[in-house]
């Protein structure tokens, strides 16, 4: 592994890391969200085990868009605040290189594009918020006016939460679900949320926060790591960049056919462009390179930097 190849590895095992932490506490949180929501609607006066108050039922958006803020949106805006991290390690990785010492520091021009791609990531996190405020409210809305039965709507607004609490076959996975509701040690509550949000993850079904939040979690962070790692390039003068990352089951043709390449701007812009495979999103090469949930990074280099044999003489 050469200077270079070392440098994308700096960013991608702080990205990794960042992530995990992150996913961790979205865990937490959407299990705290599903709890607050369940002990809302656990208030809410029945008749013959349903909802019947539809003044009730209209009323309580603004108690559900709380319940969000105080745990999802919360989460949402500690996660764009750690994006800080990945800035400075991008910085830190420009001192290495035999650039001009300007782009070497975190410059005003800096500072306000990181506030800029925080703020749009935000954005996104936001979006989730209020979709699924609205589905849950629709949710209890047309639940009233239709006489569900209150366990049914239950848990389907579990489900739009957090999507693993519908009951399947598999015994271990209804016990799973039983221990979280049920255990008071926050170490094995948290264990086998993550074992049902990982292991029995393809069990779920339907649209859920959980699952848009978590690929979310994973693009918005990939899409800055790639956006600033471009801008500070940008300002280096470099133009040239090294398709860096590990090839695992899933990954797509663009990613397993450049991996370990090095490409000037234009020919990678044009290669994205020209190409189509599935999963590819609809920005550009520096901020999605192979597409939704694609952990591969851009790291900026130079070809005045090797000899003829391709070996990094910096």
């Amino acid at each position: 592994m050469d200077k270079i190849e070392e440098l994308a590895q700096l960013r991608e095992n702080l990205v990794d890391t960042i992530e995990a932490r992150h996913i961790n506490r979205l865990n937490i949180a959407l299990e705290n969200l599903e709890n607050d929501v369940v002990k809302l609607v656990n208030s809410l006066p029945l008749r013959g085990n349903k909802l019947f108050e539809t003044r009730v039922a209209i009323e309580i958006r603004p108690k559900l868009k709380a319940i969000i803020d105080k745990h999802y949106v919360l989460w949402a805006d500690n996660t764009v605040r750690e994006y800080d991290q990945v800035a400075k390690q991008i910085v830190n990785n420009m001192k290495i290189l035999p650039i001009s010492d300007n782009v070497k520091t975190l410059t005003e021009l800096d500072i306000e594009t990181i506030t800029n791609l925080k703020r749009v990531k935000f954005t996104g996190f936001l979006d989730i918020a209020t979709e699924t405020t609205n589905a849950l409210a629709d949710e209890i809305y047309q639940s009233t006016i239709s006489g569900k039965p209150f366990e049914d709507t239950v848990k389907t607004l579990q489900h739009r939460i957090n999507g693993v609490y519908i009951k399947a076959d598999a015994d271990e996975l209804n016990d799973l679900v039983e221990l979280v509701a049920t255990t008071t040690n926050e170490n094995i509550k948290l264990q086998a949320i993550n074992k049902l949000h990982t292991v029995y993850g393809a069990d779920r079904v339907g649209n859920n926060m959980r699952r848009y939040a978590k690929q979310l979690a994973h693009d918005s962070l990939m899409e800055f790591d790639g956006q600033f790692t471009k801008a500070k390039a940008g300002e280096a003068g470099l133009t040239n960049y090294l398709y860096y990352g590990d090839i695992i089951g899933d990954s797509r043709p663009f990613c397993i056919n450049n991996r370990g390449k090095i490409f000037s701007e234009d020919q990678l812009r044009n290669k994205w462009s020209s190409e189509i495979w599935k999963g590819k999103s609809t920005t550009d090469p520096f901020t999605s390179r192979g597409g939704y949930n694609c952990r591969h990074h851009l790291q900026p280099t130079d070809p005045d930097w090797y000899d003829n044999n391709g070996n990094l003489i910096i």
